[in-house]
C-alpha cells in the first residue's frame, strides 16, 4: 500500500515568494543556488497560479533538513518558510 506523501501541497495558498527554494538550498553545501533544491515553484500560464512541486525524494521520506524554531518536531525547511500554508506537514506522517 503507498504511503501517504509527507508534504500536502495546497497550491491556491501559495503566492510564488520562493521562500520554501531558498530554505531548503540554504541548507545545502557550497553555494547558495535554489535550482538545486528539492522543491520548485512552477508558473502556470493559465491565470499566473504558482505551483510548488516537490521532488520525489522530498515526498517519500523526511530530508532532515529541519527548520528552527519548531520546538523539537521534525519540520522540513520548506514547511517552516513558508508563509501562506502553501506546504503543510500530512498529520498522518507527523508520528512516523
Amino acid at each position: 500500500m503507498p504511503r501517504a506523501p509527507l508534504i500536502l501541497i495546497t497550491p491556491e495558498n501559495c503566492r510564488g515568494c520562493r521562500r520554501c527554494e531558498i530554505a531548503c538550498s540554504w541548507q545545502d553545501p557550497g553555494p547558495l543556488n535554489p535550482r538545486l533544491a528539492g522543491i520548485h515553484i512552477m508558473k502556470l500560464d493559465n491565470g499566473g497560479i504558482d505551483y510548488p512541486v516537490l521532488n520525489d525524494r522530498c515526498q517519500d521520506r523526511f530530508c532532515g533538513k529541519a527548520s528552527p524554531g519548531n520546538s523539537g518536531r521534525n519540520v522540513p525547511t520548506c514547511v517552516g518558510a513558508c508563509l501562506f500554508d502553501a506546504l503543510t506537514i500530512n498529520q498522518e506522517n507527523e508520528h512516523d
